[in-house]
């Protein structure tokens, strides 16, 4: 009786470390992304006033991230699949605003992407909304990629860079041709 009493509290000790080192990597920053020590302490910097069409991108993106976070799940709980419902929904809403209010019809590259990122997210609710269809959680994850790809193109276009710190271009001279 014993041994199985000591066995039952050994396994839950693992387990409950290997819970707590799990959520720990969850909070791992990289020490190139880390501009102050006020970061480790949790203290924020204060953030730089950002634009209406700034903010509504980051909305935008944080729905975003919420579903990719998931993407490689081979199964969506209840609770998952209302998080991609309202990701969907959020930027579907968001990118109209975005279209209506910040529209470029000179520039039919934005444009077009912004119409196709609008439709893959409505794409994204519907198919959140119909979970109990055969390969509804394939569908899903190809909408995730589908988004991916019309946020990459858009930004690109417009040379806009995400992560700037990834992309450092070095300054090289070139001495002028004989």
């Amino acid at each position: 009786m014993y041994k199985f009493l000591v066995a039952l509290c050994i396994f839950s000790i693992i387990s409950f470390q290997y819970q707590i080192n799990i959520e720990a990597t969850d909070k791992y920053i990289p020490a190139e992304q880390i501009e102050s020590p006020d970061e480790l302490m949790g203290k924020e910097q204060p953030e730089k006033e950002k634009s209406e069409l700034a903010i509504m991108m980051q909305d935008i993106d944080e729905s975003y991230k919420a579903v990719e976070a998931m993407s490689g799940y081979y199964k969506y709980k209840k609770k998952q699949w209302k998080i991609i419902l309202e990701a969907g929904e959020n930027i579907a809403k968001i990118t109209k605003k975005v279209r209506i209010k910040y529209a470029k019809p000179d520039d039919w590259t934005y444009e077009e992407q912004m119409k196709l990122m609008e439709v893959e997210a409505k794409k994204m609710a519907e198919i959140a909304k119909n979970t109990d269809k055969e390969g509804s959680l394939e569908d899903q994850q190809w909408q995730v990629r589908r988004l991916r790809q019309t946020c990459a193109k858009c930004h690109k276009h417009l040379d806009i860079h995400i992560y700037p710190n990834l992309y450092k271009k070095e300054h090289t001279e070139k001495p002028p041709a004989p």
